[in-house]
């Protein structure tokens, strides 16, 4: 930024503020509107799309200027925060009345930076997404122990996790935090380095002090990571508030070991709560959600990620929604209880930091009105399940703080507390007959504007108000002479082009009257609008939990209606390591199968100890890698504690999920696709246990035949004998299948396929056994190569089969290579000579085969003698 020699009183107070800002925009309040200036201006002008003007010179260059209006700032800073940038908000904290009777007429009106608004802390429902949790994420550390401290402070919800270095990316994905900070880049994230705080010491210091106690020990005691974590947290929100009383609940801390650890790979592999695209339509969690409440689908995201790994807390959660699967009736009251419960978590977070509204006191209002409602509803059933016996209690309590708001508010408040009419006639006598003296004074000046046009004799005077001149009568310009005498009874204020306005001491008087009942009237207003703020919020801690409730109910009931749209079954949960699907559907592909007017074919899987691998063999197109993440979404589906889709399903618990499936460059990073399929595989085998549940599909078709053969023979022989865990393995290398002969656990099974009349058909069923053949120019053709190349890749492929099946094939020899044996021997090279006999079929050789043969020996002989 360009400074000048002597820069005016406003630009240098810009210049402070800006510096305080740092990298964020300022948006520097004045008057009606937010001006940024300098680089801040460019930077805004072209993400918001508005002009970019110039106000003023420094060092003899026009200064850079745009600005958007105060009343639609919450538009323009929801766009800004998407595209990135972090926005300081820096507001008058005086008017300019104060400021000119306080240091004379031209003293410049003060301003401080009162918030500055990050991705990770927001609050306002503008700029929110209502069925997304908005967590700020803090990364700490202390030696070899990393945490995480998260917050969304638009609910208030807190919690704290400890995590190991190879866990650390895992568990952020889980949390999926709109920003995270740290007092160190955290590689694959975009990390905001905090405001400092990231220390141990100063992070219990800071619990403590934040949740007013003497010790820790209620919290479980936090490990020295987490409370790092917890100081860099708290000590970035203050920085970033300014003060503002944010809802924060006490920690809870998460067991890492509580939920089903999915990395980043597979979360993007399976599209668990975005699809592809980056959008909730086509995901896991898009299909699956029936909520009625935001609450509630915030909680189904989080149940979707984070799958629960204790079974009898999943069986809980089973049992809930079973109930409510078995009775419709009883589903559709519970569920039309809820359409008409409104976010008042958010409510309560907005009012906690002095951000809300009127309206914001009625949404707490009316939730808590009707989740009393909801609990009357409930408590009618005889028979209830354990998890909603547990909840009910939570739903009710706020009876006196319900009359209190319902007494004190009109039914439907304004946002906008300024102009006052929100509090209830008959709640305050006292501001009611401040009303009436307001309402008063108006009739009386309804009757002067009368009084003035008999009197005048002009029919078109007009008493009206604006905020500068107050009340005033206007007439037209050609009627003004009638009202400029002396002896009138009125005097000039002001002429505009056509009308000139007049004031009189009758009007004067009777605003006075008006202005004064009416000011009195808002303050009134205001400081019940505080007291009813301050009673919500100390109810705060209960009201969380109300919501809580609330929202479990609303993901039960939501579950269980799509378990009755879809056919779903309650799944069995066991502790054996087996993974048994009857009839099992993919549930995004088969809707949108469904919305084109095709079926999808379901079928069978059973994994267990006796055939923990999969070998899958088929066509392109066939369906292996549907069938593969069917799979992987019915566990997540089972251990979130939904019914699944399928005719009958056993479950073995799954501790991790991994899913390699389809692979994309990452130039940035300067990984090719075969580099990240690698890379992704190298994950799985380091951090997958018997316990796992794995899905490959095509591991090593990014190099050559013979090392992705290589590799793939390899990683089936690990998953098989180190890993021993559930895995489903996709492959079109057909030679992996000669390993069914030496691996035990492992299962062939195949995609059926059949070509008839020249064209292939598709079956998109698995059965037992290896695929004949892989179709490949089949599935070529149908795609629309052409057939000249169709014809010409036929012929090659005929002469490639025809070697193989002289010389044995690729896989050649490999049946005879001991496990792992090449780990324990030293590198040697290959011998070209004996590499050449043991690929030579003696009785297969045409004479002139063997003739060429005997060349290639001898030539081979002849390099090795050199």
């Amino acid at each position: 930024m360009a400074r000048a020699d002597s820069p005016t009183p406003m630009m240098a107070q810009y210049r402070r503020l800006k510096e305080e800002a740092g990298e964020a925009l300022l948006f520097y309040r004045m008057g009606d509107f937010f001006e940024l200036f300098f680089d801040d201006a460019k930077i805004a002008a072209g993400c918001l799309d508005i002009a970019l003007t110039k106000r003023g010179e420094d060092s003899g260059e026009p200064i850079p200027m745009c600005g958007v209006p105060v009343h639609s700032a919450d538009s323009y800073l929801a766009r800004l925060i998407k595209a990135g940038h972090r926005v300081a908000i820096a507001e008058q904290t005086e008017s300019p009345a104060e400021a000119r009777k306080a240091r004379g007429s031209k003293a410049l009106v003060e301003r401080a930076i009162i918030r500055l608004v990050t991705p990770g802390t927001l609050t306002e429902e503008t700029l929110l997404e209502s069925a997304a949790a908005n967590w700020l994420a803090a990364v700490g550390r202390a030696g070899d122990e990393w945490a995480i401290a998260a917050a969304d402070i638009s609910t208030g919800r807190f919690e704290l996790v400890t995590c190991g270095t190879g866990e650390l990316a895992s568990e952020l994905a889980r949390i999926s935090p709109a920003e995270t900070i740290s007092d160190a880049p955290i590689p694959g994230t975009h990390t905001v380095i905090g405001k400092g705080g990231f220390d141990s010491l100063a992070g219990e210091r800071a619990l403590k002090a934040r949740l007013g106690l003497t010790t820790l020990d209620g919290l479980g005691g936090p490990s020295r990571a987490e409370l790092a974590a917890a100081g860099g947290l708290l000590t970035y929100l203050d920085a970033t508030q300014k003060g503002a009383e944010i809802l924060l609940d006490a920690p809870r801390r998460v067991q890492r070991s509580s939920h089903m650890a999915i990395d980043v790979a597979t979360r993007e592999s399976l599209e668990l709560t975005r699809s592809v695209a980056g959008a909730v339509a086509g995901s896991l969690l898009g299909e699956v959600d029936r909520c009625q409440t935001a609450g509630g689908r915030r909680l189904l995201c989080e149940d979707i990620a984070a799958p629960l790994t204790d079974k009898s807390s999943i069986e809980q959660r089973l049992a809930l929604v079973a109930w409510l699967h078995g009775d419709a009736l009883r589903r559709e009251r519970v569920r039309q209880r809820l359409r008409s419960l409104p976010d008042f978590a958010r409510a309560l977070a907005r009012l906690a930091a002095a951000r809300g509204s009127p309206r914001d006191l009625a949404l707490v209002r009316d939730g808590l009105g009707e989740a009393r409602g909801l609990q009357d509803e409930l408590e009618q059933e005889a028979e209830r399940p354990q998890l909603l016996e547990s909840l009910l209690p939570k739903l009710g309590g706020h009876g006196a703080l319900v009359d209190r708001l319902s007494r004190a508010l009109v039914a439907s408040p304004p946002i906008d507390a300024s102009k006052g009419g929100y509090i209830a006639e008959g709640y305050d006598a006292a501001l009611d007959a401040l009303r009436d003296a307001a309402s008063l004074g108006r009739r009386a000046i309804a009757a002067l504007e009368n009084k003035y046009r008999e009197s005048t004799g002009i029919g078109s005077l007009k008493i009206r108000h604006n905020s500068v001149l107050g009340y005033h009568v206007e007439v037209s310009a050609k009627h003004a002479d009638r009202l400029m005498g002396p002896d009138s009874g009125f005097t000039h204020r002001q002429t505009l082009a056509g009308v000139v306005r007049f004031n009189s001491p009758e009007l004067h008087e009777e605003a006075s009257r008006v202005v004064e009942a009416g000011g009195h009237a808002l303050a009134s207003e205001a400081a019940h609008a505080a007291e009813l703020t301050q009673l919500a919020v100390a109810a705060a801690l209960q009201i969380t939990s109300t919501a809580e409730a609330i929202a479990r109910i609303d993901v039960s009931a939501g579950l269980a209606q799509r378990a009755a749209e879809g056919g779903w079954t309650a799944p069995h949960l066991t502790d054996d390591p087996c993974l048994e699907i009857e009839a099992g559907r993919h549930p995004v592909v088969e809707t949108a199968l469904a919305n084109t007017g095709d079926r999808f074919v379901a079928n069978d899987l059973s994994v267990g100890t006796e055939d923990r691998l999969w070998l899958i063999t088929g066509p392109n197109m066939g369906g292996k890698s549907t069938f593969l993440r069917q799979a992987a979404l019915i566990a997540v589906l089972a251990q979130a504690g939904s019914f699944v889709p399928a005719a009958r399903a056993k479950i073995g618990m799954v501790d991790r999920l991994f899913s390699r499936v389809g692979a994309s460059d990452n130039l940035a990073r300067g990984r090719s696709t075969f580099m990240v399929e690698m890379v992704e595989t190298a994950a799985i085998l380091a951090q997958a246990t018997p316990k796992s549940l794995v899905i490959l599909d095509e591991i090593g078709r990014g190099t050559s035949t013979y090392d992705g053969l290589a590799i793939a023979w390899a990683v089936v022989e690990a998953m098989h004998d180190q890993l021993k865990c559930r895995t489903l393995f996709a492959t079109h290398y057909h030679e992996l299948t000669r390993l069914a002969g030496r691996l035990d656990a492992l299962s062939l099974h195949h995609v059926r396929a059949r070509e008839w009349k020249g064209d292939l058909v598709l079956l998109h069923e698995v059965a037992d056994g290896a695929a004949d053949r892989s179709y490949g120019i089949a599935v070529a053709k149908l795609a629309g190569l052409p057939p000249a190349v169709v014809a010409r890749a036929k012929a090659v492929l005929a002469k490639l089969e025809a070697g193989r099946d002289a010389t044995g094939g690729i896989a050649a020899g490999l049946d005879d290579l001991p496990l792992f044996a090449a780990i324990a021997e030293p590198d040697q090279a290959p011998d070209p000579l004996g590499s050449e006999l043991d690929s030579i079929d003696p009785d297969s050789l045409t004479p002139r085969e063997a003739l060429e043969a005997l060349y290639r020996l001898k030539r081979i002989g002849a390099e090795r003698s050199r």
